[in-house]
């Protein structure tokens, strides 16, 4: 993991902890606007994630994005990953304008944030519309348990991991 000197630089008051996301949500719920969810990595920022977060943004008033802890973002996607570290990769996230909040998730599944959250919509990318694993199917499932509904967006599929393997084997 690349590491900073001053971690400290890098925050926004866009970043929160679930504690006050979910009291965020509670009173924006309550003045009548609605929220959206995505969850992910975000390893090393890219285009494909400022579309998708842009394009999420648009069925909701506001979109909270959850970022993947270290440790499960380790063990997902292996050896070297993340990247950077949990609160940097809020930070990049923090920055988009399509973003209203960010928190690190210090949960295995999206399932516990969606539980936890009651987001009015949880936003997936369009590789996941005919998914059908354990993953995707518990995610459906928490979001409908609290009246919620998923949403997916259109947006062409680019890839942390596809990044990190052309430059380890293109660019030698």
């Amino acid at each position: 993991m690349i590491k900073v000197k001053n971690l400290e630089e890098f925050n926004s008051n866009k970043i929160k902890t679930e504690e006050e996301i979910i009291k965020l949500v509670n009173l924006l719920r309550k003045s009548g606007k609605k929220t959206g969810l995505c969850v992910g990595g975000y390893d090393l920022l890219h285009p494909g994630h400022m579309k998708h977060l842009d394009s999420a943004k648009k069925y909701c008033d506001a979109l909270i994005v959850a970022i993947t802890a270290d440790k499960f973002n380790s063990k997902r996607k292996g050896v070297g990953r993340p990247i950077y570290n949990e609160n940097l990769r809020a930070f990049s996230v923090s920055q988009l304008e399509s973003v209203d909040f960010v928190f690190v998730s210090d949960h295995a599944s999206a399932v516990e944030n969606i539980s936890s959250i009651k987001p009015h919509f949880y936003i997936k990318g369009p590789d996941y519309v005919k998914k059908h694993t354990l993953g995707i199917t518990s995610e459906r499932n928490a979001i409908e348990s609290v009246g919620g509904e998923i949403k997916y967006t259109k947006d062409e599929k680019l890839s942390s991991t596809e990044i990190i393997d052309y430059i380890k084997n293109e660019l030698k």
